[in-house]
């Protein structure tokens, strides 16, 4: 069955539209630089030189010695509320395979979530749910996250169980008004 959504201002949007980074970046570049331009100064946030070399390397250096990372969110979980009791306004996912690598080697990371919902509504047949509009950011250090995601309950995509691509095959779903979490914007 088809589904609409629909931006803040009641327009609808198409997925290929939540695909197109123009929607969230201005001149070709990237997410992670435009994070950056728009909060980066406020944040003590640049870009991490390593990422010239290393395309997996973290995102970002926080006062250009502390690493961390950057997770968009830009479509909301629907059915957060549904499946895991989770306002969908303020779930936001974190894959378990960058859980696993930060475990690995960055326990000390920052993670920030930058969320700026550019579909507050969908609809499909009978069905409507809608979020409040968000455009924040979020910090949580990952031992605290670690913490949450010891209790959160995890999202297996159904469409990537046989994935080969490398893409995350679950995620958690987190609550970014839980105390852990702390508003920076």
């Amino acid at each position: 069955m088809a589904y609409q959504q629909y931006n803040k201002d009641g327009v609808e949007i198409t997925p290929q539209d939540l695909q197109n980074k123009i929607l969230w970046c201005k001149d070709g570049e990237k997410i992670e630089e435009a994070f950056v331009n728009k909060y980066g100064n406020k944040l003590g946030l640049i870009i991490n030189p390593e990422k010239n070399t290393n395309p997996y390397a973290p995102d970002l250096l926080k006062d250009n010695t502390l690493i961390a990372d950057l997770k968009t969110q830009n479509t909301p979980f629907f059915k957060a509320k549904d499946l895991y009791g989770i306002d969908p306004t303020y779930a936001v996912v974190f894959n378990r395979k960058d859980a696993e690598r930060y475990w690995k080697h960055y326990k000390q990371i920052i993670i920030y979530f930058w969320v700026e919902w550019q579909s507050v509504k969908f609809v499909m047949g009978n069905t409507k749910k809608e979020v409040e509009f968000i455009n924040g950011v979020w910090s949580i250090n990952f031992l605290d996250l670690v913490e949450l995601l010891k209790v959160a309950p995890e999202h297996i995509y159904q469409q990537r169980i046989d994935d080969k691509k490398g893409n995350a095959k679950g995620s958690f779903v987190l609550d970014i008004r839980n105390p852990s979490f702390s508003k920076v914007v």
